[in-house]
């Protein structure tokens, strides 16, 4: 039966609580170090008190290590990766394949797609090398996944919400061309997210100070199902330096949408188990979003980008219709309230102000400037709900059969949830019960007070006899300390159950490595030279090429989001006046197109 994970984000310790408690089969967060998200650090002893809770329920940990490495922290991030596998963690998210050449023991790995995962014969390497799992590149179709699954085995991941990086990742290469600040090392600027004048090679403005690489976000909902079928069985919300209300949101809709897929399909079912209790109804609109699309999942689609603005657009609340002094009214299926924050587009930038009042004829805001009749209103900050979400804290319960055997003076205890037994003996000191009826129901009702030790009691039988009388008080003391010793006997069972990945040295599939290959150590070096590759570039942070190279290679194209794709628009070669070039500021890159790979090239100019 196919077991389905659905992989959730977790800034730090506190949101992996939220996320396990909403839904998620897994979380994966960074450590102190080499993680690429560098304000997303947390401590071997905070990750480890999130894997303690996690495996009570079968929950996975992940932690990246996916920042390439210098010379000088090889053996920092493998003492790293050892402390973390030691607390239990379940599997190491690589991007540097120096890691593969460290001395470690028998542990499990994952590919980023930051090892740039877009091909088959990519994804077929890391099969054939023996890592556990590949990270799918976001650019990939339903289709172009199904062949990957069709031609190899390893467990397939794939994001679907989120933000979205406009350039295929681990080939971005404008933030340090840009700031000095690499996303390769965890501190990308986000470049992406700036405005950018587009001019043509006679000087001519195309498109002016809008924000043309900065992507809209990733919703999946709509092709979840599609995905399944395709032959991916991780489902990655991405966010690691997103709020507790977006990660549970997210994570409650989306746990939602594969219950019921399961309901519909029986031959499927979760990877972790315990019930989960949701104090609100999900909606991914009412949480952060730039505007959403599917991405490349169906189809090329145009409306990727944000030209406006790069920030949360919110959920579209209806159209102004009258405004008074201080008020304006609102065509729309559903009110705004006292609190809420909420933005509009004049003159194609974005603004923003708070409701401050709600009136009978309409809603006062904090700031009048530029509202108007037939302007169109986001939410961008729905306060209702997010009080609903914070409030969400009931957690997560997994349910249990306890069955107590009084044998005179002896307690066999046997304790079972999802196909795991414990049992064991315990002496028990204390005279025989007067009413034995009496007696068995004060044993019932303790021990089926769990309190807030993560279970939850179906069933509690009591048997034997004579039974014997304790103290109420004796009694939940007992049944504590069976509980704590359930809880220890799950995760050691979990600990000791990890898979591993079994790693082969096979030829790689090329000989000779550009810097986009990443190579920034001495350890990755060796990893290729002994998988037969004889020609390898340093990486960008190492040595900046000394030819025009690229910052950027992404599948979004500029000219298709103007309605000027070469493939569609007969003719329209004419018109371009090529090449065409981003500006900012006294920035200019080249764009060079790729129509046979429908890929958009960012490069540096020649150097003189």
């Amino acid at each position: 039966m196919p077991k389905l994970e659905l992989l959730a984000p977790a800034k730090n310790a506190e949101i992996a609580f939220d996320a396990i408690n909403h839904g998620a089969d897994a979380i994966y967060m960074g450590a102190s170090r080499f993680g690429a998200r560098e304000q997303a650090s947390n401590t071997i002893e905070e990750i480890e008190t999130v894997v303690n809770y996690a495996h009570l329920f079968g929950v996975k940990v992940y932690c990246t290590v996916n920042t390439i490495l210098y010379n000088d922290e090889l053996e920092s991030a493998q003492q790293l990766i050892r402390d973390l596998w030691n607390i239990g963690v379940d599997a190491i998210i690589v991007q540097d394949v120096s890691v593969f050449e460290m001395d470690l023991p028998p542990m499990r790995f994952h590919v980023s797609t930051q090892t740039n995962n877009r091909t088959l014969e990519q994804v077929d390497y890391w099969d054939r090398s023996g890592v556990s799992r590949v990270i799918l590149a976001r650019e990939l179709s339903l289709a172009e996944i199904a062949t990957i699954r069709a031609n190899t085995k390893v467990e397939l991941e794939a994001f679907i919400h989120g933000s979205l990086c406009v350039s295929y990742s681990g080939n971005c290469y404008l933030s340090s061309d840009i700031s000095h600040r690499s996303a390769n090392r965890g501190n990308c600027a986000q470049p992406c997210r700036l405005p950018y004048d587009l001019v043509n090679s006679e000087g001519e403005v195309l498109i002016h100070n809008k924000h043309i690489l900065s992507l809209g976000d990733l919703d999946a909902t709509a092709v979840l199902g599609d995905l399944i079928k395709s032959g991916v069985t991780s489902f990655k919300i991405e966010g690691r330096l997103k709020d507790a209300s977006y990660v549970k949101n997210i994570t409650a809709h989306y746990h939602n949408l594969l219950n019921k897929f399961i309901a519909q399909n029986g031959e499927y079912s979760r990877s972790s188990h315990g019930r989960v209790t949701v104090g609100f109804e999900p909606d991914p609109e009412r949480t952060f979003n730039r505007g959403t699309s599917t991405f490349f999942y169906k189809e090329r689609m145009k409306d990727l980008v944000n030209l406006g603005s790069p920030k949360s657009l919110g959920k579209y609340m209806g159209t102004i219709d009258q405004v008074g002094t201080n008020w304006f009214s609102m065509e729309g299926n559903e009110p705004l309230t006292n609190g809420d924050g909420i933005c509009f587009f004049v003159n194609g930038a974005m603004k923003g102000t708070q409701i401050e009042g709600v009136t009978k004829i309409g809603y006062k805001a904090q700031d009048m400037t530029g509202i108007r009749v037939g302007l169109k209103i986001y939410r961008n900050r729905d306060h209702g709900f997010l009080k609903m979400v914070d409030n969400s804290i009931k957690g997560r319960g997994l349910g249990i059969s306890i069955e107590l055997a009084f044998f005179g003076q002896e307690l066999n205890v046997k304790i079972t949830s999802e196909n795991k037994m414990f049992s064991c003996t315990k002496a028990v000191d204390a005279e025989e019960a007067n009413n034995q009826e009496r007696a068995k129901e004060v044993w019932q009702t303790q021990f089926a007070k769990t309190g807030d030790s993560g279970f939850i009691a179906d069933q509690v039988v009591v048997v034997g006899a004579p039974l014997p009388h304790m103290p109420v008080s004796k009694i939940n003391e007992l049944r504590r300390d069976l509980l704590d010793r359930y809880t220890e006997f799950l995760l050691l069972q979990h600990k000791n159950q990890r898979d591993v990945s079994d790693l082969k040295t096979i030829p790689y599939h090329k000989t000779a490595l550009t810097y986009q290959h990443n190579v920034s150590n001495q350890l990755a070096d060796a990893y290729y030279t002994h998988r037969g590759v004889t020609d390898i570039e340093p990486a960008f942070e190492i040595e900046k090429p000394n030819y025009a190279y690229r910052v950027m290679t992404t599948k979004y194209c500029v000219l298709f989001e103007m309605g000027k794709c070469k493939k569609l628009v007969k003719g329209v070669d004419r018109d371009l006046k090529e090449p065409l070039f981003l500006v900012h500021r006294e920035r200019r890159y080249p764009l060079e197109f790729d129509c046979a790979k429908c890929e958009m090239i960012i490069k540096t100019e020649e150097q003189q």
